[in-house]
């Protein structure tokens, strides 16, 4: 089963925790890559080495304790029918998540913490910070999972979570609406 991609505030959710995590053990290409294109000449001038094996990435140990802690969380049935109304919420009051970007879990949801207004919207659909941003990420990473997008050597998501999905696919395509990203 394939599920829409990520755009929009889905991106941005997904950004607050698992990028971090993602970017630090993915492999990027050399920066010779340029637009498909490697470049035929080294800095010193020689020519580049042909199959050259690429190492593999260092993973933090906390990057990998918090990909373990979003992958193996446990979405509740009603996790994403709850997880829409609150974004629906926290859009109406023109409430943003700040920029996580590069933070553990641990300090993401101390961020989310901070924010003027968002713990009452979270409270009132059942979330607490941890639990709204430990959700949004497992829910991420499942998608992401599910449609390819992470890197070889992740930790595979819960299977009860993918069986959520399985289950109700109408409520994944939901939250991604509900985040601004309609399914393609």
């Amino acid at each position: 089963m394939t599920f829409p991609r990520m755009t929009g505030l889905t991106a941005l959710f997904f950004s607050v925790a698992i990028v971090p995590l993602a970017a630090q053990a993915q492999s990027y290409p050399p920066p010779a890559y340029q637009g498909g294109v490697q470049s035929q000449t080294q800095i010193d001038g020689s020519a580049p080495v042909q199959g050259a094996p690429q190492q593999a990435p260092q993973v933090s140990p906390q990057v990998r304790a918090d990909t373990e802690r979003a992958m193996h969380y446990p979405l509740p049935p009603d996790f994403m029918t709850r997880a829409s109304a609150t974004i629906a919420e926290l859009q109406a009051r023109n409430i943003q998540p700040p920029n996580s970007h590069g933070t553990g879990l641990g300090d993401t949801i101390r961020q989310i913490s901070q924010v003027p207004g968002l713990a009452p919207v979270l409270q009132s659909h059942g979330f607490t910070p941890e639990s709204f941003v430990m959700g949004m990420t497992a829910f991420g990473m499942t998608l992401a999972a599910s449609n390819g997008q992470l890197p070889a050597g992740m930790p595979s998501p819960n299977p009860t979570n993918v069986a959520l999905f399985k289950a109700q696919p109408e409520q994944v395509t939901a939250l991604m609406q509900a985040m601004g990203n309609p399914p393609h």
